[in-house]
């Protein structure tokens, strides 16, 4: 009987991780074959405002990784990344030079432990970008999720690297994103946060 109910277990351990695995989804996606490179990165904390309308799950952070003409793939040097809430930071990682990170539609991730969104609530998603380009573009080429509003585009005040971007900019300079799951109980029944990128 245990045997039975341990197997009954692993398949629909398995189907679970299939399902939540195939819900991942990056909160803007870039229209490809475009020209998107709008100049090379400073010691900035270059973001970007938003709101959630359900919640969600965040499962990686990423940063735009120019891959056309004369740039190689990976990036220059390591990258701060961020998600603030009210002004305090509650996430950070480094985004590692070079390759390493998952390449997911022109962004390059790192995995993270889940980091939970609040229907409702406004965050702000930062990263510095120095030493490697960054999108410069309209709003009209990018795709957001439906879940997951653009507010503004958002500068720290000052070059002196990683800080809560607070300045608002009437252009559009885009360098991070993210990775979301909606729905995040499902995520926490089956305890697979961390393995979720890293097995795409």
């Amino acid at each position: 009987m245990k045997k039975i109910i341990a197997i009954i277990i692993t398949v629909l351990l398995l189907i679970s991780v299939s399902v939540v695995r195939a819900e991942i989804l990056p909160a803007l996606e870039l229209e490809r074959n475009s020209s998107f490179y709008g100049g090379t990165g400073n010691n900035y904390t270059h973001g970007w405002e938003f709101s959630v309308s359900e919640d969600l799950a965040v499962v990686g952070l990423g940063i735009f990784d120019l891959e056309e003409g004369l740039y190689t793939p990976g990036f220059m040097v390591p990258h701060d990344i961020g998600v603030w809430h009210l002004g305090e930071l509650i996430y950070s990682a480094t985004i590692p030079a070079g390759t390493e990170g998952v390449l997911i539609d022109q962004f390059r991730y790192v995995d993270i432990d889940p980091l939970w969104l609040t229907e409702g609530e406004t965050y702000i998603i930062g990263a510095v970008l120095n030493g490697d380009p960054v999108v410069g573009d309209s709003l009209t080429r990018i795709t957001m999720i439906p879940s997951v509003i653009y507010e503004r585009t958002l500068i720290s005040p000052s070059d002196s690297g990683f800080s809560l971007p607070t300045e608002e900019r009437m252009y559009y300079l885009l360098g991070p994103n993210f990775l979301v799951i909606p729905e995040p109980m499902t995520l926490v029944m089956f305890g697979i946060g961390g393995l979720l990128l890293r097995s795409c």
